[in-house]
């Protein structure tokens, strides 16, 4: 069971996103240069992985908040598990390091 159950990235819009966020990486005939620029590229959108990542779980945080859904009922609607609702909504109310 995992977390983007369901949720598959639909090919053409990753070659859609490609296109437009790597365009000039790959319009680099020197490998060097197009090594450096991807790379960077890289780590650029690693980076927003990672704050996608933990704003998704300050959203399931927020689905706990006083008077809000039990861990069960979280688990159900995420489709994981009670425990792993739990490590969600725990992960949410860490702050996001800057």
């Amino acid at each position: 069971m995992t977390d983007t159950q369901g949720y598959e990235a639909d090919p053409a819009d990753v070659e859609a996103l490609l296109d437009t966020a790597i365009s000039d990486a790959l319009d680099e005939p020197d490998p060097l240069i197009r090594y450096t620029l991807l790379t960077k590229d890289l780590v650029l959108y690693d980076a927003l992985v990672g704050r996608i990542a933990q704003e998704r779980y300050r959203a399931v945080a927020a689905m706990s908040s006083p008077g809000g859904m039990s861990y069960a009922a979280i688990g159900d609607a995420l489709g994981v598990s009670r425990s792993r609702a739990q490590q969600l909504v725990e992960r949410g109310r860490v702050p996001p390091e800057r």
